[in-house]
């Protein structure tokens, strides 16, 4: 199967689960509050920092494979269902101790019984997934997404609705979970036996623990700010700072989440070619820069009338969190696909140590900020992710040879350009508008015309014959 036409069904696939979880999201917003949104946040951050143990990146290692294939499948499922189930017994029974000390919020406990079900969930689908990306199976996976689309919001929003709070989201979230395994299941076509080859299990384990220690040090950097958050400034704040994170967030991996399993299935197939990595890192680079720069300005610059018109008063300070966060995802994405070039190289290692060694940095500024105030906090978490940046492009220079000043300079100068393009267009828009909703929905469209015509003028000549090219390699 063709990388264009695998990259195709990747997209669709995303674009059918984001497309409506941005509505769905809206309309939760308005049925519930920041602190019934931190309550189930706070279930969720230990979901997630679950996942890491019982996943024990078996799937990652089950894509870069290419021996032993139905014994790695087995080794790589009966791992993750035993460490599925130890784990969510671990959780249910710790569940009171958890909420209590990270959260001081006792209604966390119920909801993390409950939600160790989606442990299970997970450990019972994660290979079959793994086996769809590795076959390039991005249509079937399409299907799946596409059958279990609705069915989270369908749950949910009724419930809230009818006034069950953060209960209206538990179950949305595990019923939409439940459905996606059983369709997972009627689409794989692989089952697994009762094998288990020590050999494969341990080379598995060995690439895995990489992974896993890389995911570890990944859920500090999207979860720590939000835990602290929560044990610092209760529920509430907790509700508030994720949401805000989470709608810029819902934009970014609207666009770019499709490539990521395409782009670390294509790369594991290539294995460790220099040169074609390289090229590849640079058309990769160039690509996120010129779209998710212009995207985090304009959020920032209509932060605070996206807060008014789509949120409302019970979300008020919720525009600072959005603006800023914009800005971090944005810069953030830059880079956001280099681990994908480090895992598929067979050096999994390359973003653990580059994780784990600025990992100190960040968690000794989120302690320092929080008793601050939450916008500094906020602040502090941006600038930090910017300062990753840096780091991530030094460590591909040293992988890739790819040129350093044409990667960190064109970024300045596209959010030079973009910056005054955007707030002057914005100026323009508030002086022929008075209401919010008009000029928001003009200014976005004004904003993504006038970036548009800059960044193909200023870049004609340089990035845009880069990303033309890579598309006819790939065709050929």
């Amino acid at each position: 199967m063709s990388i264009a036409h695998a990259l195709k069904w990747s997209f669709l696939s995303e674009m059918a689960t984001r497309a409506v979880q941005p509505v769905v999201f809206i309309v939760l917003t308005r049925l519930l509050t920041p602190e019934e949104f931190g309550v189930m946040t706070a279930a969720l951050m230990v979901i997630a920092f679950s996942q890491i143990f019982w996943e024990a990146g078996m799937g990652k290692a089950l894509i870069q494979r290419q021996t032993d294939f139905e014994a790695a499948a087995n080794a790589a499922f009966w791992t993750n269902l035993a460490l599925g189930i130890l784990i969510a017994c671990l959780l249910y029974f710790l569940s009171n101790n958890i909420s209590i000390l990270f959260f001081k919020d006792s209604r966390v406990a119920a909801v993390l019984q409950i939600m160790t079900l989606q442990v299970l969930f997970g450990a019972l689908s994660s290979i079959q997934t793994a086996i769809l990306q590795k076959d390039f199976g991005f249509k079937k996976l399409f299907w799946v997404r596409l059958t279990t689309i609705g069915v989270p919001g369908l749950a949910s929003i009724p419930l809230a609705w009818n006034g069950f709070g953060y209960w209206s989201l538990v179950t949305g979230t595990l019923i939409g979970q439940a459905l996606q395994v059983i369709v997972l299941w009627h689409m794989s076509p692989w089952r697994p036996k009762l094998e288990f080859d020590r050999r494969v299990t341990k080379e598995m384990l060995k690439f895995g623990s990489w992974v896993g220690a890389t995911g570890l040090l990944v859920w500090f950097y999207a979860w720590a700010d939000s835990l602290i958050v929560g044990h610092y400034l209760g529920s509430g704040d907790l509700g508030l700072y994720r949401t805000g994170g989470q709608f810029p967030s819902m934009i970014f991996v609207l666009l770019f989440g499709p490539i990521l399993p395409v782009l670390y299935s294509m790369l594991s197939k290539l294995g460790n070619d220099p040169s074609r990595q390289s090229t590849i890192a640079a058309t990769a680079i160039s690509t996120l820069t010129l779209v998710s720069i212009p995207i985090a300005i304009t959020l920032f610059a209509y932060s605070k009338i996206i807060e008014d018109v789509i949120f409302g008063q019970a979300w008020a300070g919720i525009g600072m969190i959005i603006g800023a966060m914009a800005l971090m995802h944005g810069f953030s994405w830059i880079v956001g696909m280099n681990g994908e070039f480090y895992r598929a190289m067979g050096k999994p290692s390359y973003e653990t140590i580059v994780t784990g060694g600025s990992l100190a940095i960040y968690l000794f500024v989120y302690i320092l900020t929080i008793n601050i105030g939450l916008e500094v906090f906020v602040w502090a978490r941006t600038f930090l992710a910017i300062g990753a940046l840096v780091i991530h492009v030094l460590l591909l220079k040293h992988i890739t040879n790819i040129n350093i000043t044409k990667t960190l300079g064109r970024p300045l100068i596209i959010t030079l350009a973009c910056g005054i393009s955007i707030y002057l267009s914005k100026a323009i828009v508030t002086n022929l508008f008075v209401n919010e909703f008009a000029i928001l929905i003009i200014g976005l469209t004004l904003a993504a015309l006038t970036t548009s015509i800059l960044i193909y003028a200023t870049e004609r000549n340089r990035t845009i014959p880069l990303i033309l090219n890579a598309i006819r390699n790939k065709q050929q």
